[in-house]
Protein backbone atom coordinates (compact mmCIF):
# COMPACT_ATOMS: atom_id res chain seq x y z
CA UNK A 1 0.00 0.00 0.00
CA UNK A 2 1.40 3.76 -0.71
CA UNK A 3 1.53 6.17 1.63
CA UNK A 4 -0.65 8.79 0.95
CA UNK A 5 0.70 12.56 1.01
CA UNK A 6 -1.54 15.08 3.33
CA UNK A 7 -2.15 18.82 1.59
CA UNK A 8 -2.52 21.14 3.26
CA UNK A 9 -3.78 24.88 2.05
CA UNK A 10 -2.97 27.66 3.76
CA UNK A 11 -4.83 31.24 2.46
CA UNK A 12 -3.00 33.89 1.73
CA UNK A 13 -3.32 36.72 4.48
CA UNK A 14 -0.69 39.54 6.13
CA UNK A 15 0.24 37.80 9.04
CA UNK A 16 1.80 35.08 7.13
CA UNK A 17 4.34 38.01 6.18
CA UNK A 18 5.86 37.57 9.98
CA UNK A 19 8.78 35.24 10.58
CA UNK A 20 7.21 34.88 14.22
CA UNK A 21 3.50 33.72 13.09
CA UNK A 22 5.64 31.41 10.53
CA UNK A 23 7.11 29.84 13.38
CA UNK A 24 3.96 30.13 15.27
CA UNK A 25 2.27 28.24 12.51
CA UNK A 26 4.71 25.94 12.09
CA UNK A 27 4.66 24.41 15.31
CA UNK A 28 0.88 24.29 14.95
CA UNK A 29 1.16 21.87 11.83
CA UNK A 30 4.10 19.48 13.17
CA UNK A 31 2.36 18.82 16.44
CA UNK A 32 -1.31 18.46 15.31
CA UNK A 33 0.50 16.25 12.68
CA UNK A 34 -0.95 18.32 9.93
CA UNK A 35 1.76 18.28 7.81
CA UNK A 36 5.07 15.62 8.82
CA UNK A 37 8.63 14.90 7.11
CA UNK A 38 9.61 18.64 7.52
CA UNK A 39 11.65 20.42 10.23
CA UNK A 40 10.09 23.74 11.79
CA UNK A 41 13.08 25.59 10.15
CA UNK A 42 11.50 24.48 6.51
CA UNK A 43 8.15 24.99 7.25
CA UNK A 44 8.36 28.51 8.07
CA UNK A 45 10.72 29.26 5.50
CA UNK A 46 8.22 28.14 3.15
CA UNK A 47 5.42 30.22 4.44
CA UNK A 48 7.09 33.06 4.58
CA UNK A 49 8.68 32.77 1.55
CA UNK A 50 5.13 31.90 -0.33
CA UNK A 51 3.84 35.46 1.92
CA UNK A 52 7.22 37.29 0.69
CA UNK A 53 6.76 36.70 -3.14
CA UNK A 54 2.91 37.64 -3.12
CA UNK A 55 3.54 40.80 -1.32
CA UNK A 56 6.33 42.24 -3.06
CA UNK A 57 6.26 41.35 -6.31
CA UNK A 58 5.11 44.62 -6.90
CA UNK A 59 8.96 45.70 -6.59
CA UNK A 60 9.68 43.28 -9.70
CA UNK A 61 10.38 45.71 -12.76
CA UNK A 62 7.41 45.67 -14.92
CA UNK A 63 9.34 43.63 -17.79
CA UNK A 64 9.69 40.83 -15.46
CA UNK A 65 6.32 41.11 -13.62
CA UNK A 66 4.62 40.39 -17.51
CA UNK A 67 7.50 37.14 -18.23
CA UNK A 68 5.35 34.23 -18.02
CA UNK A 69 7.48 32.74 -15.88
CA UNK A 70 7.23 35.05 -13.12
CA UNK A 71 2.81 35.58 -13.76
CA UNK A 72 3.23 32.08 -13.49
CA UNK A 73 4.81 31.81 -10.03
CA UNK A 74 3.12 34.97 -8.95
CA UNK A 75 -0.32 33.24 -9.56
CA UNK A 76 0.69 29.80 -7.67
CA UNK A 77 1.60 31.96 -4.32
CA UNK A 78 -1.49 34.04 -4.66
CA UNK A 79 -3.62 31.19 -4.19
CA UNK A 80 -2.26 30.38 -0.90
CA UNK A 81 0.60 28.10 0.70
CA UNK A 82 0.24 24.71 -0.72
CA UNK A 83 2.31 22.19 2.18
CA UNK A 84 2.54 19.14 1.43
CA UNK A 85 4.42 16.24 3.76
CA UNK A 86 8.32 16.04 2.83
CA UNK A 87 8.08 19.62 1.56
CA UNK A 88 9.44 20.79 -2.07
CA UNK A 89 12.34 19.55 -3.99
CA UNK A 90 15.84 20.76 -2.37
CA UNK A 91 16.27 23.80 -4.74
CA UNK A 92 13.05 25.12 -3.69
CA UNK A 93 13.90 24.95 -0.35
CA UNK A 94 16.92 26.57 -0.69
CA UNK A 95 15.18 29.50 -2.76
CA UNK A 96 13.15 29.40 0.58
CA UNK A 97 15.69 29.24 2.99
CA UNK A 98 17.42 32.47 0.97
CA UNK A 99 13.65 34.31 1.12
CA UNK A 100 13.60 34.03 4.61
CA UNK A 101 16.84 36.17 5.34
CA UNK A 102 15.80 38.95 2.63
CA UNK A 103 14.27 42.45 4.30
CA UNK A 104 10.91 42.22 4.79
CA UNK A 105 9.67 45.29 3.32
CA UNK A 106 6.27 47.26 4.82
CA UNK A 107 3.60 46.18 2.68
CA UNK A 108 1.61 48.07 0.44
CA UNK A 109 -1.84 48.48 0.91
CA UNK A 110 -3.69 47.83 -2.56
Amino acid sequence: MEDIKKVKNIPMNENLYSREYCKQLAHELTDGNIITGMTLGQLSCEIFAHAYVYYNFHLLPRFMQNMKAFKSFYHSVSDGVDLEDCGDKWYRRLAYRFIWILPAFKIRVQ
